[in-house]
């Protein structure tokens, strides 16, 4: 008996496992737009859960930062303010700028010129086709530091605050302006990599950490 709750609590906590998994990856794609109610009961009718495990994952997700719960009411779809972004990409900039020069020696260069490939594909693309492409590459090169920083600490931390990051990058594809200067800088760190010195990187990413920062403040609630 004791051998089946210790079962049925590992395959319910594998349910919520997966379930969180899946409630932060509809949030991010903005399937559960911000702001708005997230209907525990409604949901897992529909994917087919039961509550327990949604109940679980829905607080999990939560003190991930991306709903807010209230008492006797649907939890609702955290939606950050600017004084919150700023603080996140002030964080952010210091953990990737750390990241980027402690994985300069180390990220390799098949992967640079995979990235490079990219971006050329990226650039001979018509500017309606290029949305969904550079957002791949925007994930693809941020990671390049992100994974070969050396550092699992690191990488965990900016791990999670990437979680967040997509969120935004949603939000600012959507102007084709800040798309193409997104997408140009990019182009600019890719250009120093392999380099000998990592100032240059250093400097261009500061530089598209802070734009992007600002960029996105103007788009969430002040």
């Amino acid at each position: 008996m004791i051998n089946g709750k210790k079962t049925n609590s590992k395959r319910s906590s594998r349910r919520a496992e997966h379930i969180f998994n899946r409630l932060v990856t509809e949030i991010v794609a903005g399937a559960i737009p911000s702001g708005e109610p997230m209907r525990e009961a409604k949901m897992a009718r529909q994917w087919g859960v039961s509550r327990t495990p949604m109940r679980e994952a829905v607080r999990r997700v939560a003190e991930f930062g991306l709903l807010t719960l209230r008492r006797n009411r649907a939890p609702l779809v955290h939606a950050f303010t600017a004084r919150e972004v700023a603080g996140l990409y002030k964080m952010r900039e210091v953990l990737e700028v750390l990241a980027l020069k402690e994985a300069w020696d180390h990220i390799p260069p098949r992967l640079i010129e995979d990235l490079r490939r990219q971006a050329e594909g990226i650039a001979q693309c018509q500017q309606d086709d290029q949305i969904d492409p550079c957002l791949d590459l925007d994930g693809n090169l941020h990671r390049a530091w992100i994974d070969h920083c050396q550092n699992p600490w690191l990488t965990q931390s900016l791990q999670r605050i990437w979680t967040y990051i997509r969120i935004f990058q949603r939000l600012m594809a959507r102007d084709p302006e800040l798309a193409r200067r997104s997408f140009k800088e990019h182009c600019r760190i890719l250009e120093t990599l392999g380099t000998a010195s990592p100032q240059a990187g250093v400097n261009a990413l500061r530089t598209h950490i802070r734009r992007s920062g600002a960029a996105v403040k103007m788009v969430v609630p002040p």
